[in-house]
C-alpha cells in the first residue's frame, strides 16, 4: 500500500529545560527579540535537538491524498478514520507551562506499507477540529488532515516501511506554551522565530529525496 498527496509536517523541541520564559517580559520588543535571538541560539549549537520529539508529525490534505492498493488507487472518502486532536498529538507528551518550538513545512508526501488490505479493513488517522478549537496559526495547520503514520487494519496497527518528502514553500517557526483549563491541554503561541536562513537543513532528517526530483 502507498499513500501520497500534499503533506504538512511539524517538528516539535522542546525547550522547556534551555529557557525560562517567565524571565522574559514578552510583550516588550526588546525582551522579545532577546528571546527570539536566545531560540535561534540554541538551534544555531544543536541543544534544540537534545529533547526532540521522537517522531515528527505527518499529515496529508484529504482532497490531494491517494491510497494505492494493489493497483487500486483510492481517495480519503473510501477509508474510515480515528479522530486524534491536534492538542493529542502536539501536547500529550508535554505538561503545562511547557515551551515548545514548532517548525512548520509542506511539501508532497510518500508513504509506502507492506501491507496490502482490503480498503474496508483499512483505518487511518484524522486531525479534527471543531469550533471550539484555539485561534491560533498551528491548529489552522494541522486540522483536517489524515495521519499516514496512524494507520489500523482490522484492529492492528501497522508502520510505513519507507516515506519520502518533497519540500515546496518555506519553514515557518513559532514557539508556543502548553496551557490548561478545565482538565485539558491547548497550545498557546508566544513568539515568531526567524528560520527561514536555514532553509530545509532542519528537516534533512526527514526529506530522503533530491530537491530537483519531485516525488513520482
Amino acid at each position: 500500500m502507498i499513500i501520497r498527496g500534499d503533506s504538512n509536517i511539524i517538528k516539535v523541541y522542546d525547550l522547556t529545560p534551555l529557557i525560562d520564559i517567565e524571565s522574559y517580559d514578552l510583550s516588550d520588543s526588546k525582551d522579545l527579540e532577546n528571546f527570539q535571538e536566545t531560540v535561534v541560539s540554541f538551534i544555531d549549537s544543536g541543544e534544540a535537538e537534545a529533547v526532540d520529539l521522537p517522531e515528527d508529525l505527518v499529515g496529508i490534505v484529504p482532497d490531494t491524498a491517494e491510497i494505492e492498493i494493489n493497483d487500486n488507487t483510492y481517495t480519503f472518502e473510501d477509508v474510515e478514520y480515528i479522530n486524534k486532536s491536534v492538542d493529542e498529538l502536539i501536547s500529550e507528551n508535554f505538561e503545562e507551562g511547557d515551551v515548545l518550538l514548532l517548525l512548520q513545512g509542506n511539501g508532497d508526501g510518500y508513504f509506502e506499507y507492506e501491507e496490502n488490505p482490503e480498503i474496508d479493513d483499512l483505518k487511518i488517522g484524522y486531525t479534527a477540529c471543531d469550533i471550539d478549537t484555539p485561534e491560533e496559526p498551528i491548529y489552522d495547520f494541522f486540522c483536517d488532515l489524515i495521519l499516514p503514520k496512524i494507520i489500523e487494519v482490522k484492529g492492528e496497527k501497522i508502520e510505513p516501511i519507507a516515506t519520502n518528502f518533497y519540500p515546496k514553500d518555506t519553514i515557518i517557526g513559532e514557539v508556543y506554551i502548553v496551557r490548561k483549563e478545565d482538565g485539558n491541554k491547548y497550545l498557546e503561541k508566544v513568539a515568531d522565530i526567524d528560520v527561514m536562513h536555514y532553509g530545509w537543513d532542519l528537516f534533512e532528517d526527514i526529506i530522503q529525496v533530491d530537491y530537483d526530483d519531485p516525488i513520482a
